[in-house]
This record gives C-alpha cells, structure tokens and sequence, in this order.
C-alpha cells in the first residue's frame, strides 16, 4: 500500500500593508531610487551604492521580519532593474531575517 503524504504550500501570512509602512523610511535615504514589495521579498532599488550597504539591507529584513513575524528577503538591486525576478535578475546583494535574527546577508 502506497501513502501519498500532502503538505500544504507556505503562503506569506503577514500583512503587507505592515510591511511597507515598517519599511517605508527606506525612501528617506538619498541613495534608495524605489522600494518594491512582493509577498515577503522586498526589492531596492539603488541610484548608487552607498557605504552602510550591508546596515541598510540587514536592518530592512529585520524590520520588515518583526513587522510580519514572518521571514522577510530583501534584494538590493540597481534603479534600472524595477520590476526585479529573484533568481533571474542579478543584484548586489541580499538579507533574509526569521525569527528577529539575520539569517544570510551577502552583503560586503
């Protein structure tokens, strides 16, 4: 006898509306061009780089992970690529925070 096991798919639970107002002092920053929001990623948009790139992107996921209480992936990307596709387009880095603790940062 044969037992199919079915699991249900991980749906962002969080709120969205929360996570942009969590994270909307991101616009406030003279280097950040457009901040995009897509379920639990959120993609930046970078006019230039700037030197605190790593803070920036760290502290993002975690406000955005206590905002949800839920993993939160943040993806610097530059201004020009609006309308980002995680692991189709390339970016300078990424941040994901779960459980109120950064959990990967590629960020230099």
């Amino acid at each position: 006898m044969i037992v199919i096991l079915l699991l249900p798919c991980l749906v962002f639970a969080g709120d969205p509306a929360m996570l942009s107002k969590r994270l909307a002092y991101l616009k406030d920053i003279p280097e950040v061009s457009w901040v995009e929001f897509n379920d639990n990623n959120v993609c930046i948009g970078f006019k230039a780089l700037p030197q605190d790139l790593r803070s920036i992107v760290s502290a993002a996921a975690i406000h955005g992970n206590r905002a949800t209480d839920f993993g939160v992936h943040i993806w610097a990307v530059p201004e020009s690529q609006k309308n980002f596709r995680p692991g189709l387009d390339p970016s300078y880095c990424t941040a994901t925070a779960r459980h109120g603790k950064i959990e990967s940062n590629s960020c230099r």
